[in-house]
């Protein structure tokens, strides 16, 4: 009898088959770990801190525009620096941002003191503060860098690592044109986690989530991570772009990057300047630092370190004119109005323009039930500001709305509006034209003829007149208004003929 003689090529060939037959199809544990492994493995998981340096790239959906519903440039972001602490809980964003000729260097740190949480903001040329983690605003790869903690994409995935089943399943699945590896981990923050590995080299190259905005709400939110580099034997993406909401929100790309730098942690210590802000920060839970002058009888400056508001005091209750910047903020009035005024509810709140950094805290001062007043004009951004979800992290609006409390209501105008009770009256004038944002909104406190206005003037600078406070001054004269003192929403308070005074001054 002959003996065949199987070619080992065959037999190579068939042994490969029976291996590829046995092997256990991948699950999210193992292809979560793999990543891990491709990225660094052990040396991934020692990470501690991740500094990304030399980056440029852009920010959108500033809600800077002219008219609401204007298309925006992007922002342009310059040397960028983020800084993520994975083991402190700590992050930092340090950028200079110019969004159409508006330039600022901005750096915003999210750290602690004694394991609480603080946030630090540093914009030039404002004095250093302190407040909650909340109360952070911020124009570079994230809204706040508590974000961009959550978002880095080292800590999504060792997350993801610490959370994926042995049983969840995975599929392959197109992202950004390429077919990856796909699966679904939800982390133990709460988090779910679309995640796509590399075939090859089974890098994580993207992740699909819901994000909470502090204009938009919940929005779906996903982050694609490129030109991968090894640095001390981690792999980290140097290239990060962000959609959120279908729409273009940022993209850096980073020149270089170093692991556990010892020297970032100069970065996260509170300075003197504000160390008293941030004991109080701790304290208060939500806290952005503001103080209450008054003006006139019944009326009060809430001087802000940034952004200011108006408080107009009636029989009934208050009125506040601008609810800027933040919640924290808005916090903080509340606890602050309450102290001054135990039995007088905030009634109303009333919006300058339609600017991100304007409407920030109307959220915070509806879940405090007050009415908000917007000018028809600015009503499509603060609806959309109002009612959207809030769920990643819940905020008060969202708390009380699910919990069926009261909570304040949105009051849509045209033109004018006026508040009047007992000897008290306010008036709220639309006007257009303005260069900065159309319409424009000032308040007129009739009686002891305060106005306020926002980002047209800053009063009490000592600054040169421009073309907004122009427009603004020739609109109080054609509402035939007399006003005595001007209060900013920048700035502080002055009597009017400062402003008169720098008008007659331009050429």
């Amino acid at each position: 009898m002959k003996t065949r003689t199987i070619p080992a090529a065959v037999l190579v060939a068939a042994a490969a088959l029976t291996a590829a037959a046995c092997a256990k199809p991948p699950t999210a544990k193992s292809l979560v770990q793999d990543a891990v492994t491709a990225m660094g493995g052990e040396k991934l998981r020692a990470v501690k801190t991740i500094t990304m340096k030399g980056g440029i790239g852009t920010r959108e959906q500033l809600q800077e525009s002219q008219h609401v519903g204007d298309a925006e440039k992007p922002g342009t972001l310059a040397n960028v620096i983020e800084i993520v602490d994975l083991a402190g809980g700590r992050a930092s964003m340090n950028y200079e941002i110019d969004n159409d000729g508006f330039k600022q260097h901005r750096h915003e740190v999210l750290t602690t003191r004694g394991g609480k949480a603080v946030g630090i903001e540093y914009v030039d040329p404002r004095p250093v503060v302190a407040t909650s983690p909340g109360g952070l605003f911020s124009w570079g790869t994230q809204n706040t860098p508590v974000m961009t903690l959550r978002r880095n994409p080292i800590a999504m995935l060792l997350a993801a690592s610490d959370a994926a089943s042995d049983t969840a399943p995975v599929d392959d699945k197109t992202f950004n044109y390429v077919m990856a590896k796909h699966t679904v981990v939800t982390t133990a923050a709460g988090d779910e986690l679309s995640l796509y590995f590399d075939a090859q080299r089974k890098f994580l190259i993207g992740v699909e989530t819901t994000d909470t905005e502090a204009l938009a709400g919940d929005v779906p939110a996903q982050y694609s991570f490129d030109n991968f580099k090894t640095v001390d034997g981690v792999t980290l993406p140097h290239t990060v772009t962000i959609i959120k909401g279908g729409k273009n929100y940022a993209g850096v790309a980073f020149a270089s990057a170093v692991v556990n730098d010892p020297a970032v942690e100069k970065e996260f210590e509170i300075p003197e300047a504000a160390s008293k802000q941030a004991d109080e920060a701790i304290a208060a839970g939500e806290f952005s630092p503001i103080t209450l002058d008054k003006m006139a009888d019944g009326v009060y400056f809430a001087r802000a370190y940034s952004h200011n508001s108006l408080v107009v005091e009636f029989p009934s209750g208050l009125t506040v004119i601008e609810a800027p910047y933040t919640d924290a903020q808005s916090a903080t009035l509340v606890r602050v109005l309450k102290a001054q005024f135990p039995d007088k509810p905030i009634r109303y709140v009333a919006v300058t323009h339609h600017h991100s950094d304007h409407i920030g805290g109307v959220r915070g001062l509806a879940a405090a039930g007050a009415t908000i007043l917007v000018e028809k004009g600015h009503e499509v951004p603060l609806r959309t500001i109002l009612d959207s979800r809030h769920t990643h992290p819940v905020d008060e609006l969202e708390r009380k709305r699910s919990a069926g409390e009261k909570v304040g209501a949105i009051d849509v105008y045209e033109g004018r509006k006026t508040i009047t009770d007992g000897r008290q009256t306010l008036e709220l004038y639309a006007f257009s034209g303005s260069p900065h944002a159309d319409p424009m909104v000032l308040a007129y406190v009739t009686g002891p003829k305060v106005l306020f206005q926002s980002d047209l003037w800053f009063p009490g600078t000592g600054g040169t007149g421009n073309p907004p406070a122009k427009q603004l001054l020739q609109s109080i004269r054609m509402l035939n208004l007399k006003p005595a003192i001007n209060a900013g929403g920048h700035g502080g308070t002055a009597p009017f003929a400062e402003l008169e005074k720098a008008i007659a001054a331009m050429k």
